[in-house]
């Protein structure tokens, strides 16, 4: 049974509508980093869930205050690293601290592994080899979760081994503490990660593939394949053994691709920038902004596969050799969150 999941200058900085960032980012070394946090994230167990505007999923790892604030661990993208940090709900962001200052992140990923805290001191560092990893510096450097007591209450950052230190954003800048304490992960074991699997390495559709719409000739399947330095989402067509994705205003069909595989996921209504809580992660643009996976319904007979870009606040998708932009869509949820 098919389950039919219900280019500025680089030299320049980009702005846009406060959602992302970029600031000569380096590009050739990204997609090397974003594999090795995510096979870091499996080797840990830590389960990681996109949403934005201070949304969180239900399983969320809370804190909470002495004065019963709630804020939430996460993580967001910043300047090529992926950077972890605190969830604050009033202020409908991710804070970070990176380069001396605060940074507040509208789309982020949560973290929904349990834990604990073990403290640090400038002469009790061994702890830190039961530290979780949970990051990554633009240079390819493991972070871990920190937090600090400062002011009466826990502050949750990064800590970075190579400093000494963990970081913490609060009062708008980055502020750094030899002692703290460092979050070691409890892990569910029965937790499945999705995967992306190459067509190369199989000879015909994943059995375990996501069928994402249809066009005349069958069911499309949710693919992304790689273009200008981007990994961009698109749709699969098997009977050609083509992905097509959409980019620069045009549709590129690309014969080297992945299949979106192994996990249960729905189709969702969507608009303007907002990322749900468990939208799917499906790659980036050539700036290193995180891309999601929509769709748009063309007619009855076509249901298109494209990409979500927040700061667009629109899905492209590819059709008739050009790409094509909608505001009204639907993006792609894990059906758990």
């Amino acid at each position: 049974m098919v389950n039919l999941v219900s280019p500025p200058s680089l030299s320049q900085m980009q702005f846009w509508h406060g959602l992302w960032e970029y600031q000569h980012e380096p590009r050739l070394e990204r997609r090397a980093r974003q594999r090795l946090l995510a096979r870091r994230d499996r080797q840990t167990g830590l389960q990681w869930v996109w949403a934005s505007n201070g949304q969180v999923p239900r399983n969320a790892v809370r804190t909470v205050d002495s004065h019963r604030n709630s804020s939430f661990i996460g993580r967001a993208h910043h300047q090529g690293s992926v950077t972890p940090g605190y969830i604050d709900p009033k202020r409908k962001a991710c804070c970070i601290a990176w380069g001396g200052d605060e940074h507040e992140k509208r789309i982020y990923e949560v973290l929904c592994t349990t834990g604990s805290f073990l403290p640090v001191s400038e002469v009790n560092t061994e702890v830190l080899l039961s530290a979780t990893s949970a990051g990554i510096s633009e240079n390819g450097e493991p972070l871990f979760i920190g937090r600090v007591r400062h002011e009466g209450k826990y502050i949750y950052g990064k800590v970075q081994r190579s400093h000494g230190v963990c970081y913490i954003s609060h009062g708008k800048r980055e502020m750094g503490f030899k002692e703290y304490e460092v979050f070691s992960a409890m892990p569910d074991p029965t937790f499945q990660y999705h995967e992306w699997v190459s067509n190369e390495d199989v000879e015909t559709v994943p059995p375990k593939a996501i069928v994402g719409g249809m066009n005349q000739d069958g069911y499309l399947y949710i693919g992304r394949a790689k273009h200008r330095n981007s990994l961009t989402p698109g749709s699969v067509c098997p009977r050609a053994n083509i992905c097509h994705i959409a980019w620069g205003s045009d549709e590129h069909p690309k014969s080297k691709y992945e299949y979106l595989c192994n996990c249960k996921t729905k189709f969702i209504p969507c608009s303007s920038n907002n990322v749900p809580v468990g939208a799917i992660h499906g790659g980036y643009s050539e700036f290193g902004e995180p891309l999601f996976i929509g769709r748009v319904q063309i007619n009855r007979r076509q249901l298109i596969v494209g990409k979500v870009q927040p700061s667009h606040s629109v899905c492209y998708v590819p059709y008739r050799g050009k790409e094509t932009a909608y505001k009204e869509y639907e993006i792609l949820v894990l059906d758990n969150c």
